[in-house]
């Protein structure tokens, strides 16, 4: 009995190994001319001139009024963090005033950058705005609704409601 499962273990731990093992493996390139080095040399910058939100992923409504930002951009980039409240008594119009100072972050060799902020109840704003080593900008925005439990359950009730009030109704 135990023969087999060492066996086993074996077989499996050769089989797991193996696909590693192939996606190691470099694949030759066909022979390069000089145009396609360069279209490689300018796919290759444009990938590495990217910038991109990881939290929040897209507009999102929440509890928590404290919320970490993540994001990914190449060495030596400036990133500038600006949030904004939304002012407005109005429910329709949007006013965004800034809530504090903007935050400045260097995203260093691990290509990952961070900042923790403090969002108020309501619609906020943030801003991302980066600017690379060779001085080309690129930016984002995030939509952050901060309602209490309450307030969430009562909006997807009333959701739920106007849902179900249109089934079976004839246009």
């Amino acid at each position: 009995m135990i023969k087999k499962i060492v066996a086993s273990t074996i077989v499996f731990a050769i089989l797991g190994t193996s696909n590693i093992l192939s996606y190691a493996t470099p694949i030759a390139a066909p022979a390069n001319t000089a145009t396609d080095t360069k279209s490689a040399n300018k796919k290759v910058e444009e990938v590495k001139q990217s910038f991109e939100v990881v939290i929040p992923e897209k507009d999102s409504v929440t509890s928590d009024k404290n919320l970490v930002l993540a994001f990914k951009a190449p060495q030596d980039t400036k990133v500038s963090i600006e949030v904004y409240h939304n002012v407005s008594k109005d429910d329709e119009a949007e006013d965004y005033e800034l809530s504090y100072d903007p935050i400045e972050v260097t995203v260093g060799s691990i290509q990952m950058g961070w900042a923790e902020i403090e969002l108020q109840p309501g619609l906020n704003k943030i801003e991302f705005k980066a600017k690379y080593k060779n001085g080309s900008e690129d930016s984002a925005v995030r939509i952050i609704n901060v309602m209490e439990v309450q307030e969430v359950k009562q909006l997807l009730e009333e959701i739920v409601n106007k849902s179900t009030l249109g089934i079976g109704k004839k246009p």
